[in-house]
């Protein structure tokens, strides 16, 4: 039954709905310049009070972009940081409306 549903429905979208849908959705913040991940702190660096999130490796608050990740990819994410191991994250912006959005889900359930 499990084969039928994965050939059916494609094992992407199985995946996609196993991992982002059903389970805990969280959050990280990735930097785009340099790609490695952000830190959300509440302090003051170089004289500047910043509250949120913020890269330690540019020293910047700029280009930081929300990444919705399951729980269990962050906390891989926090494992391996706590290691040592410092990971790239690809990032690009999406730039569809909800509008559009909708619309394309409105024709694939009742337009057929």
């Amino acid at each position: 039954m499990e084969l039928d549903c994965l050939i059916a429905h494609g094992a992407s979208a199985n995946l996609h709905e196993r991992l982002f849908t059903l389970c805990d959705s969280s959050q990280m913040h990735a930097c785009q310049k340099c790609k490695n991940a952000a830190n959300v702190i509440d302090g003051t660096v170089d004289g500047r009070r910043i509250r949120g999130p913020y890269c330690l490796v540019c020293k910047s608050v700029d280009d930081i972009v929300r990444l919705n990740v399951p729980y269990g990819a962050k906390l891989l994410c926090q494992e391996l940081f706590s290691m040592g191991i410092s990971l790239k994250f690809e990032t690009r912006l999406c730039r569809v409306s909800t509008r559009t959005l909708f619309w394309e889900r409105y024709r694939t359930l009742f337009c057929k």
